[in-house]
């Protein structure tokens, strides 16, 4: 009984002075991407994209949890390049890839103060994708010889902040772990090497979570 006194004491004590973290959270996450494909022929993060949907926390320890979201991720390239024409001279190509997925990251969080250190993998499925080019010569994309892998599996590793009460900036880096399209179904003259192209993106995102 003595032993059961002085154990309930320390759990109250610890409560009182150092708040246990909930062992579930969920919250809502909204932020924007910027893109580009790794294997197409133009290079940047010019493709600027929506991130948003849920996520649930599961804390194991004050320091150590996962994740796993669902969201909607708009990723894909933007292009441009100067070039000459004898038909019109000099005009500017541009060249758009929109690759629409929903993600299901799960992620391992370490945290240290208020700064949060993420590493996980994400499952994206395809839902939507179109491509498009402008040139002086017509460029036909055919949807079924030119289309992308329906499923895309990425790394991530990020850093989320608490910025005020329940809400916090999370940056993550993602990549392509397998390819989202093989280098015989790129559009002749659009793709570069040989190993297919890969999704690269940076993302930036508000978090809130309830209480």
């Amino acid at each position: 009984m003595i032993l059961l006194v002085a154990a309930r004491l320390s759990v109250a004590a610890q409560n009182y002075y150092e708040p246990v973290p909930k062992i579930f959270e969920g919250g809502l996450v909204a932020g924007c991407n910027f893109t580009q494909i790794d294997g197409d022929s133009f290079y940047g993060y010019h493709k600027l994209g929506l991130d948003a949907g849920g996520v649930v926390y599961i804390h194991f320890t004050p320091v150590f949890g996962i994740s796993m979201e669902i969201a909607y991720s708009q990723k894909g390239s933007r292009g441009e390049q100067v070039t000459q024409s004898p038909n019109i001279g000099t005009y500017v190509a541009k060249y758009f890839m929109n690759v629409n997925y929903v993600e299901v990251p799960f992620v391992l969080h370490v945290k240290f103060d208020e700064l949060d250190f993420e590493a996980g993998v994400s499952y994206d499925r395809l839902i939507s994708s179109n491509e498009w080019i402008l040139s002086d010569q017509q460029v036909t994309i055919d949807p079924v010889a030119n289309r992308f892998n329906t499923s895309d599996i990425d790394y991530i590793l990020g850093l989320s902040h608490k910025v005020y009460k329940q809400f916090y900036l999370d940056a993550r880096f993602l990549y392509s772990i397998t390819s989202i399209r093989p280098a015989d179904r790129i559009p002749v003259g659009y793709g570069y090497g040989a190993q297919g192209q890969y999704n690269n993106m940076l993302s930036v995102r508000v978090m809130y979570l309830f209480k």
